[in-house]
């Protein structure tokens, strides 16, 4: 009988660090806050469920970090009168932790950061079971928009949802709101529009205006954001010239 080889796996996880406090004033670092460092290891698992336990190992945030630069209390807003707070998030943050979510639970959108493209912190709370946190990030080429990011009380990421945004870009422009109407539920308002000049035989005759108008309820159940539409409405309206 051949003997059995017993396969020791050990799992590191990437370090995740602090968020790094800047102002912007001088544009230098004013205060770095501590790095958490997650390892996991498991020296009785087979290589195949360890492999498997790692697809589902969720990624970590410094719970005590976001705190530190973030307002408690998430509120009602609308992101006509949000600003960039300009207290950044460090980009490995993004890189090793949140940009490992998928955003919307969307296969192919994923936060990612970079030197001009920052995440600022916002708001937080938290109740015995979960953590949210919100962030903004500010799109210089166009939009300022806020994400919702949920945790549990260990720091795990479990969803990350886009809650809002404002900007415009090549005649489309967006704004929206949102209504706090308990923890982690929202009554959200989604308002958009698409300008376009319209021809006739080379005559101008307006533009079209293309309006998107949506409310929703976004609920967290059971380490889930569950959306219900309550009203959706979309019109193409021709604008004279005058």
């Amino acid at each position: 009988m051949k003997p059995y080889l017993s396969i020791a796996i050990i799992i590191v996880l990437s370090s995740l660090w602090g968020c790094h406090i800047l102002t912007e004033k001088d544009g230098t670092n004013k205060e770095k806050i501590s790095k958490e460092t997650i390892i996991r290891s498991d020296s009785t698992e087979s290589l195949d469920t360890s492999t498997e336990l790692l697809k589902n190992v969720k990624p970590k945030i410094d719970i005590q970090a976001i705190k530190k630069c973030a307002q408690q209390g998430i509120t009602s807003f609308n992101m006509d009168s949000i600003n960039d707070t300009k207290i950044y998030l460090d980009n490995s943050i993004v890189d090793d932790v949140l940009g490992k979510i998928p955003v919307n639970e969307h296969k192919d959108w994923f936060l990612k950061a970079n030197e001009w493209e920052r995440f600022s912190c916002y708001q937080w709370e938290e109740n015995e079971n979960y953590f949210l946190f919100t962030l903004l990030q500010q799109d210089e080429s166009c939009c300022l928009s806020m994400y919702l990011c949920l945790a549990d009380k260990k720091g795990e990421i479990l969803k990350i949802r886009q809650l809002g945004l404002r900007g415009g870009d090549g005649g489309w422009f967006e704004n929206d709101w949102g209504e706090k109407l308990n923890f982690g539920k929202f009554k959200l308002f989604y308002d958009s529009y698409y300008d376009e000049d319209k021809f006739e035989n080379d005559v101008y005759l307006g533009y079209t205006r293309e309006h998107e108008y949506t409310e929703l309820i976004m609920s967290l159940k059971n380490e889930n954001f569950v959306i219900d539409t309550i009203t959706y409405a979309k019109t193409d309206t021709l604008i004279s010239k005058k």
